[in-house]
């Protein structure tokens, strides 16, 4: 078959969610087996994407290629049942520490009563929880469309130990997609970087940590449910409409939502955040291409940098049709970070634009948002 060559009209590299959906596209495209195709971009109005080298007739089969290579094996229904029950007794034995632990702390018991009441009342309970928890995860690697999912409802859920071992079991699983999902497991932190709790430190792209009720890999694993050819060929190419309804990934600039931003309250009805689910998942494929490493102590990420106790998350677009390892060679390019970055040194690899996007917080405890800010070319 003739190989095609599409304009993804849908997609704005001077969106971060733009930008990483177009990854997104490559990588799945190369996990389904089209190693020729090849993603450069063009200035119009806008940076506009390209894909070339797709053995495809149309947009309707790339979009059904794609919508295929996002999909996964399907979860059996008995699996699915298996995790929730598990996941339900898991969160009961959570809460009851929680109870237990206020219970204690309410009686103003002495130091030694206190350490008593710990010993015999709540580490059964944290014991219990222990083993639900590992029940759930279990269950879990049964009920996921894709292997790095089994980490948890989030990356720093699961304890170093958990996380060697899911990124061992997925380094000797000879599959076809054993590369992808070990590229993102890497992308996501690493055992040997871990926060002050003991807990793996997060890639800066997670930005969805409980907050509202959203957890990064559980959302996705919900998005994968989601997936049709045409909610992935709207993405691609239609203007994007915003249609959809929660599960966001929040990568979108439009989605910073506060009330100096707005002309009506943000939590009022009617007025409630929307995405594209697909450009969302898609966005998350393209992970794979941002690895992280331990560096002195803490996690680094392709990409991202610090400035003034903000993370910034920098980006090119190169105007030569470039494979999925160019593509990646590309994006971790160290020079990208730098305060300055060398246009001579950028532009001699076919680079002709850099943008930079600031992640911001907003608000606290179950009412901290995440986001980018709009992006600026640098």
């Amino acid at each position: 078959m003739v190989q095609r060559r599409f304009e993804l009209s849908g997609l704005d590299g001077a969106n971060p969610l733009g930008f990483l959906a177009a990854l997104g596209a490559l990588v799945t495209l190369h996990r389904s087996g089209v190693r020729s195709a090849r993603l450069w971009w063009q200035r119009s109005t806008r940076w506009t994407p390209f894909l070339d080298g797709v053995p495809v007739r149309d947009e309707d089969e790339l979009a059904t290629r794609i919508a295929d290579g996002l999909r996964g094996p399907p979860v059996a229904d008995a699996a699915e049942e298996e995790r929730r029950a598990a996941q339900k007794a898991m969160e009961e034995a959570k809460t009851a520490i929680k109870k237990k632990r206020d219970e204690i702390k309410r009686r103003g018991l002495g130091r030694a009563e206190r350490a008593e009441a710990i010993e015999l009342e709540l580490l059964p309970l944290q014991r219990d929880y222990e083993e639900k928890r590992q029940r759930w995860l279990v269950a879990l690697r049964d009920a996921v469309p894709r292997p790095e999912l089994a980490l948890g409802k989030r990356i720093e859920d699961a304890a170093p130990r958990e996380y060697r071992e899911l990124a061992e079991a997925i380094l000797s699983d000879s599959g076809g997609d054993s590369r992808d999902a070990l590229d993102l497991v890497a992308a996501f932190g690493s055992d040997g970087c871990v926060d002050r709790q003991g807990k793996v430190e997060p890639t800066p792209f997670e930005f969805t940590t409980g907050s509202g009720h959203q957890f990064f890999l559980n959302d996705v694993r919900q998005l994968i449910d989601r997936v049709t050819p045409p909610l992935v060929q709207d993405t691609l190419f239609r203007p994007w409409s915003y249609q959809d309804e929660g599960l966001s990934l929040r990568w979108d600039p439009v989605e910073d939502r506060r009330y100096a931003l707005l002309d009506r309250d943000p939590t009022a009805s009617g007025n409630k955040p929307r995405t594209l689910w697909m450009a969302n998942l898609l966005g998350y494929c393209g992970l794979a291409l941002f690895s992280a490493a331990p560096a002195a102590r803490r996690l680094a990420t392709a990409g991202w940098s610090d400035r003034g106790g903000s993370k910034h998350f920098t980006w090119p677009l190169w105007v030569h049709p470039a494979t999925l390892d160019v593509v990646r060679s590309l994006v971790q390019l160290s020079e990208l970070v730098l305060e300055r970055p060398d246009v001579a040194f950028l532009r001699a690899r076919g680079v002709a634009a850099v943008y930079r996007s600031q992640r911001i917080e907003v608000g606290t405890g179950a009412n901290r948002k995440i986001n980018f800010s709009l992006a600026r070319q640098l």
